[in-house]
């Protein structure tokens, strides 16, 4: 269950109408100097993750001086008043909570938006600033440059899935409207992850296409091969999590594969297995217990325990 966070209005975050760059920098905890040579502040390395069965993924990570601004900046918006239908980014909230919105669901149209933090920009988060939080166009520009990299949002940043938000938050709000009030659906953000559902059958092909005109009106597009429509028998994957048609809150059976691997490995070959695969491991299995809370007891234990004595594992 999501833990309750207190949230105040907008208009009450310390950067609501900020013009003065002291205060800023005292909001910020840094000094004023800081500020004469902003563009000394912006630096990043970039690296790739990756993940199985899926394409490396890329991330733009900021030293430990602008990541600890991007902390602060993060912790001033956090607080503030959100719609309940977004999960990402949000406190207390998980993927979890994405898929308990759609539990009750028969039908379900899940779409993400293509290439999102690549093809968000920093006009947008500008904006935020000076349309939304009234701020000066020098502070705004402070803070901006604080948060993007190269006219986009970094992945890397502990910022980036709230700013990405907000940035686009009026993109967000004309589609959960025309979701809700013209096709009945609940819908719930998950980053760039969009998924509208409803007990009762809706015109799916209208609402994906108004959806898609919404998007490319923000300069962005759907990620078509990854648009899929489910009917009422169908099994519902939401954001690492399955609804069954039965409407239970499922594992999905790509991280069941996954652990059935792993464990047969463990089994077969104890001690040619890492520290890394055996935390990967444990994690997979962890990940599977948040959503059902008694799976996988014994592999769970096992992962435990063998991670628990460094000596049979090497290094």
């Amino acid at each position: 269950m999501a833990r309750i966070v207190k949230r105040y209005r907008l208009d009450q975050c310390a950067l609501y109408k900020l013009k003065s760059k002291k205060k800023l920098a005292h909001y910020l905890n840094v000094d004023y100097e800081t500020f004469k040579e902003t563009g000394e502040l912006i630096h990043y390395s970039a690296f790739s993750l990756k993940a199985e069965g899926k394409k490396d993924r890329s991330i733009t990570a900021p030293n430990s001086k602008l990541k600890s601004l991007q902390k602060r900046v993060h912790k001033l918006l956090l607080k503030i008043e959100r719609p309940e239908w977004l999960i990402s980014g949000e406190r207390g909230k998980s993927y979890i909570d994405n898929g308990k919105m759609h539990q009750k669901c028969n039908y379900a149209l899940c779409m993400d938006i293509r290439s999102f933090y690549t093809n968000t920009k920093r006009e947008y988060v500008f904006r935020f600033f000076i349309e939304e939080m009234l701020m000066s166009k020098d502070t705004a520009k402070i803070v901006t440059d604080i948060l993007t990299f190269k006219d986009s949002i970094p992945t890397g940043s502990p910022a980036s899935q709230l700013i990405a938000y907000y940035g686009y938050h009026r993109m967000f709000q004309e589609i959960e409207s025309i979701s809700t009030n013209k096709y009945g659906c609940v819908f719930s953000l998950y980053v760039d992850d969009m998924t509208f559902s409803s007990e009762k059958p809706f015109q799916m092909k209208g609402l994906r296409n108004e959806i898609d005109i919404i998007l490319r009106k923000y300069g962005h597009k759907p990620s078509y091969k990854k648009t899929k429509y489910y009917s009422r028998n169908k099994a519902k994957p939401i954001t690492g999590t399955t609804v069954s048609s039965k409407h239970e809150l499922l594992i999905p059976n790509s991280l069941q594969l996954k652990i059935i691997r792993g464990a047969e490995l463990i089994l077969e070959k104890p001690q040619e297995l890492s520290r890394a695969q055996l935390a990967s491991f444990r994690g997979q299995v962890q990940a599977a217990r948040i959503i059902q809370k008694r799976a996988f007891p014994e592999l769970n234990k096992l992962a435990e325990e063998m991670l628990s004595n460094p000596l049979k594992i090497p290094t």
